[in-house]
């Protein structure tokens, strides 16, 4: 489902619709790279069952933050695995700094306090699962976020992201 295309708005009301929008909708902040006029959004999105989704946007260069948690009890955990097609980005969370060039992949608390910045021209998939549906310890997904070029199923994780996203 499309939630927001920037082409659909005159350029000089873009920069308020994307802030209220997605603030909104993924409770983030964000601040186009290059000026207000320059931003370009398209951000879609699917509900994949179990409480998971499907993010898709292309963008022109943004950075965006999540404030934190919401401070709800009974928020559960979301753990986003992101992938860059095209462009690149830099993603910081906790004590992690990391440069995910394009064709690579990052982990997220989707709940907790992060910064990304989307390169100019980028692309972003991220596939949000509940940490109760994933059924692993939070203190493992950590340690893989750390590790996770390394792993022998990244590119294989890459690919089927990217066709998930296709299909």
């Amino acid at each position: 489902m499309l939630l927001l295309d920037t082409s659909r708005y005159q350029v000089r009301d873009r920069a308020e619709i994307l802030r209220g929008g997605l603030a909104e909708l993924a409770g983030v902040n964000l601040a186009p790279l290059g000026g207000d006029a320059l931003m370009k959004l398209r951000f879609r999105a699917w509900e994949m069952g179990d409480g998971c989704s499907l993010l898709h946007a292309q963008s022109s260069g943004f950075q965006f933050s999540r404030r934190g948690a919401s401070g709800r009890d009974d928020e559960s955990p979301v753990i986003g695995f992101s992938m860059m097609p095209a462009g690149g980005a830099r993603f910081s969370q906790n004590d992690r700094r990391e440069i995910i060039p394009g064709g690579g992949m990052f982990i997220a608390e989707m709940s907790q306090a992060f910064s990304c910045q989307f390169a100019e021209g980028s692309e972003g998939i991220n596939f949000m699962v509940p940490l109760e549906v994933l059924d692993v310890p939070l203190r493992d997904v950590r340690k893989a976020a750390q590790r996770l070029a390394l792993s022998p199923v990244y590119q294989l994780a890459c690919q089927h992201l990217v066709t998930l996203m296709r299909y």
